[in-house]
């Protein structure tokens, strides 16, 4: 069975100190830190973590309660 990253395009954003990229269908967020160039001239992908969000959708009250004021925190600070 293919990836889901093999499979899907993401949204991506890519910042200063950031790679976000979402895979809507997968309900996957991965981020990462930007690629860099090793010794060689090889460029190499950062450090990446991928949140599940469609297993957090799957958590009962007190987890998702707290994922979403993560996540509403997030916006507010983006935000300004």
């Amino acid at each position: 069975m293919p990836n889901y990253w093999e499979q899907e395009q993401p949204i991506e954003v890519t910042a200063k100190k950031n790679v976000m990229k979402y895979y809507a269908k997968a309900g996957r967020l991965m981020v990462s830190r930007p690629s860099w160039e090793d010794g060689d001239g090889n460029v190499k992908p950062g450090k990446t973590v991928t949140l599940d969000i469609r297993a957090l959708a799957e958590e009962a009250g007190e987890v998702k309660a707290a994922a979403r004021s993560i996540f509403e925190n997030i916006i507010k600070t983006m935000e300004g």
